[in-house]
């Protein structure tokens, strides 16, 4: 199923949310990717020390992985203390009793003693004076405001889609390309290949691809390949090179640099901390 997003509204609920509660709020796909670019969030500078260490930065990507994955498996609003202390909270948005993404916000603070959390830091090298100092800067919410928090998030997801911001796109032609280029992710894939087994020109074909994804056709190819090597690093032992040739990709060296620059961590990496979870 292909998605329609009607990103400046979108963007404009999320950044009222932030305006009234001072709380970063993101809009990710089924898969987990993000929809909107979310680089312009200034991290609390708490967090934005955790993710500058390479065991932070591992932490919270599986921390996000696994909350996501509860929200996917009850498929309701779902909350987790991270592994630095503070409260992430996800909600799944449903339409026809699908999950179609999930709306994601956190690094909230509530009633964790700094104490509890001195040891960890201590472990990622961080100087505990200097932690603490942050930690203080956040301000604490209390459990009721964050369910509270979490019941207007769920109002949120039920507006947005009755607002049609977020919405399935019946286009047969872009599902057939969609549909060839999940089911030929281990081949040399090229624009004319997709276009013609989708029975549309390269030139509508890329239009499609950038009014639904906000991308090229070899971005939206790329990032497949990259979420399909994501389940093949965790649950097989296959070696980095077969992975990249499982996915497409000619060599594990161009596989790793463009994994790395779309997960934030090496493939090898990202499978050690996956185990792990």
């Amino acid at each position: 199923m292909t998605i329609n997003y009607n990103l400046p509204k979108i963007n404009r609920c999320l950044h009222d949310f932030y305006l009234a509660t001072g709380i970063h709020m993101d809009l990710l796909r089924e898969d987990f990717s993000f929809v909107s670019d979310h680089t312009s969030w200034k991290s609390k500078r708490y967090c934005a020390a955790v993710q500058n260490t390479e065991q932070g930065k591992k932490a919270c990507l599986c921390s996000d992985a696994a909350l996501l994955r509860k929200s996917r498996e009850s498929r309701k609003a779902e909350m987790q203390v991270c592994h630095a202390g503070l409260i992430d909270v996800s909600v799944p948005i449903v339409y026809d009793d699908a999950i179609i993404g999930y709306i994601i916000f956190g690094q909230i603070k509530t009633d964790t003693d700094f104490s509890e959390l001195r040891e960890y830091l201590k472990k990622l090298g961080l100087p505990e004076e200097e932690m603490r100092a942050y930690y203080d800067e956040l301000s604490p919410i209390s459990r009721d405001t964050l369910q509270s928090l979490s019941n207007i998030a769920e109002i949120l997801v039920r507006y947005i889609l009755i607002e049609h911001m977020l919405r399935p796109n019946h286009d047969e032609n872009l599902q057939r390309a969609l549909n060839y280029i999940h089911e030929h992710l281990d081949t040399e894939l090229s624009v004319q290949s997709i276009s013609k087994n989708a029975n549309v020109s390269k030139s509508a074909l890329y239009r499609r691809f950038q009014n639904n994804f906000h991308c090229t056709v070899s971005d939206y190819v790329n990032e497949k390949r990259i979420e399909k090597a994501t389940v093949l690093l965790v649950e097989s032992n296959l070696p980095i090179e077969e992975i990249a040739r499982a996915v497409g990709f000619s060599g594990g060296s161009y596989f790793s640099k463009t994994f790395k620059k779309k997960k934030g961590l090496s493939p090898i990496q990202f499978r050690t901390a996956n185990k792990k979870i």
